[in-house]
């Protein structure tokens, strides 16, 4: 069992802060498609009763306060892709699915290593 991903170090906000953007997060990734999961990227499809408008205070938020993300939101697709440049940053990105209430997918290879129930 991997361990709760942590806030990243170089992150800017205090607590409350802190707390207000994790929200912000719940509310994007909630009903949100999994595009891409990567180990230095993670796409989402936001649903459409997310408001556009939590979407982008998210991201000038995250834009301020954590340096090491590069943010990227696609108004056409609904799209919002974040991703790290460097291994040591992976982690920063695990926090980011955390917050948005993501999990890694199931590939199908996985399931197909495993034995069959029963």
């Amino acid at each position: 069992m991997k361990p709760l991903p942590t806030v990243p170090p170089s992150c800017s906000l205090n607590g409350l802060d802190l707390r207000d953007q994790v929200a912000r997060y719940r509310i994007v990734g909630d009903d949100a498609e999994v595009v891409e999961w990567s180990a230095r990227r993670r796409t989402i499809r936001v649903a459409r009763s997310v408001p556009e408008s939590v979407i982008e205070r998210a991201v000038e938020i995250e834009r301020t306060c954590c340096p090491c993300f590069e943010l990227s939101w696609d108004r056409a697709s609904r799209c919002l892709e974040i991703s790290v440049t460097s291994t040591d940053q992976e982690p920063a990105l695990d926090a980011i699915a955390y917050a948005l209430g993501l999990t890694e997918p199931v590939s199908v290879s996985a399931l197909s290593d495993r034995p069959p129930p029963g």
